[in-house]
């Protein structure tokens, strides 16, 4: 073997190795991305905070800032009044994850698309595959303050983050 027909064998064996190493996202290996600028779109919005979610950055509700730019006034205002009375009683107001409509759970396959939208409303599916069940959950956001922010997120069931957590307030 010629040593050019050597170099270019050992080229091609470089570049297919590469091809077939991939490097995982920043997110992926822990550091969560930013939160979603308020120019985003609401679909933007939705597949941040899964972004968000695979980099273990759970902070989108415990967060008085990114909550504040993730939800509306309103919808957090209710947030706001489980948090208390979860401290006062020492319970868990909200005991699942709103993003995978669960307690535990991935994400596999995401995507996200807007099924209906208006001027200032938006409904945003997303789906994905978690534990091989097939997973959808809808999003109801709202332009507010010239950002979208979420007013609800809804899961499989019929159920939904803001009919839990006015049902938690009942009692």
């Amino acid at each position: 073997m010629h040593r050019r027909d050597f170099i270019v064998r050992i080229a091609v064996l470089v570049v297919a190795g590469a091809a077939l190493v991939s490097v995982p996202p920043a997110h992926a290996a822990g550091k969560a991305p930013p939160p979603a600028p308020a120019t985003a779109g609401p679909d933007e919005v939705v597949r941040n905070l899964y972004a968000r979610y695979a980099a273990e950055a759970y902070d989108y509700r415990t967060n008085r800032k990114l909550a504040q730019r993730y939800f509306t006034a309103a919808t957090l205002k209710l947030l706001d009044k489980v948090d208390a009375k979860s401290k006062k009683n020492e319970e868990p107001g909200i005991d699942y994850e709103p993003l995978i409509d669960g307690q535990d759970g991935e994400v596999k396959r995401l995507a996200v698309a807007i099924e209906t939208a208006t001027a200032d409303t938006a409904t945003v599916a997303a789906t994905f595959v978690s534990f091989d069940a097939k997973m959808r959950v809808l999003f109801d956001l709202r332009l507010e303050k010239g950002a979208w922010r979420l007013e609800d997120i809804r899961g499989h069931d019929g159920s939904s983050l803001k009919a839990v957590a006015t049902e938690y307030l009942k009692d």
